[in-house]
């Protein structure tokens, strides 16, 4: 019963884990693109403005500032999905040691209260359904 939530509490953490990586990744590569897309256009917006033509610099240089306020945003939204998830994290853990320090208390006030209800845990595994749900 332990093993199981001991696995239960590790698999938990490292599915959280993958989706942040995953989560992560997604948002860096869309910044990279938009970072390299800003600076596509700001050397064709040079290349264009050195051609001495000034309408199609601006338009360029527009655009060159949109794709580099996107990746500004993105990587603003991902640092805010993050400082949450951290926050929640933080909470997550203090209700767990709260709920440890309550369950020390409980079985150093009261051990034979612990003791029977840790038999009707074991006895409840042990008459309980064996079959996979």
């Amino acid at each position: 019963m332990l093993f199981s939530i001991l696995s239960l509490l590790t698999g938990a953490s490292v599915h959280r884990t993958v989706a942040r990586a995953k989560r992560n990744g997604i948002f860096i590569a869309l910044a990279v693109l938009f970072l390299l897309t800003a600076y596509a256009l700001a050397v064709t917006a040079g290349a264009i403005w050195l051609a001495g033509i000034y309408g199609p610099v601006g338009a360029a240089l527009f655009l060159a500032a949109c794709a580099l306020l996107i990746a500004i945003i993105a990587l603003v939204a991902m640092s805010i999905i993050n400082t949450r998830e951290a926050r929640r994290a933080r909470e997550r853990r203090a209700a767990v040691e709260s709920l440890a320090t309550v369950g020390l208390g409980l079985i150093r006030a009261q051990p034979l209260l612990t003791a029977g209800v840790l038999a009707a845990i074991v006895a409840a595994n042990l008459v309980g359904s064996k079959r996979d749900d």
